[in-house]
């Protein structure tokens, strides 16, 4: 595969196929999800009203999810999930649980996945099976960008860069 850097307007894009890209690294604001994936929902509610609050919407500050669990093999109880958005500012300690956090920068395998959640998680499982990979990644965890989500768009139309962390 051929190494290509990350371009700055990715929702332009149209990658169905991985391909190796660069991540050039980034700040965060992160709140973790511990607990069963039925219960998500809240902690996302929750960092929507952080960033609400903070004057960090999803129009100025990118949105990342990081999958620190594989959510296919991990007890409900210890299931860990990140939710994230860029945030280059620091953070005060704060009742909803968000705090500083960051993704390195990275070699990964990306691609742009087009549709709902249940198809984008199906489609993670196939590049990680087909590239003999398992959800113990050494560098970080897998994570996605959100680029177009709902409610702004029909989930049929939510669009994700999804980064897979490989060696270099």
């Amino acid at each position: 595969m051929e190494l290509v850097s990350k371009t700055t307007d990715s929702t332009a894009m149209n990658e169905p196929e991985p391909a190796l890209v660069q991540f050039e690294g980034v700040k965060l604001a992160q709140l973790l999800h511990r607990g069963s994936p039925q219960t998500l929902m809240a902690s996302v509610g929750a960092f929507i009203q952080w960033r609400k609050l903070n004057g960090s919407p999803p129009s100025q500050s990118r949105t990342f999810n990081i999958f620190y669990s594989d959510p296919l093999n991990t007890e409900p109880a210890a299931f860990t999930f990140g939710i994230a958005a860029e945030h280059d500012k620091d953070i005060a300690p704060n009742s909803l649980g968000v705090s500083e956090a960051h993704i390195p920068a990275l070699h990964c395998l990306s691609w742009i996945e087009t549709g709902s959640d249940g198809k984008l998680q199906q489609r993670i499982e196939q590049v990680i099976g087909e590239g003999g990979y398992d959800w113990h990644f050494e560098q970080f965890p897998p994570f996605i960008e959100r680029l177009r989500f709902y409610p702004d768009v029909p989930m049929a139309e939510a669009k994700n860069r999804v980064y897979l962390p490989v060696r270099s």
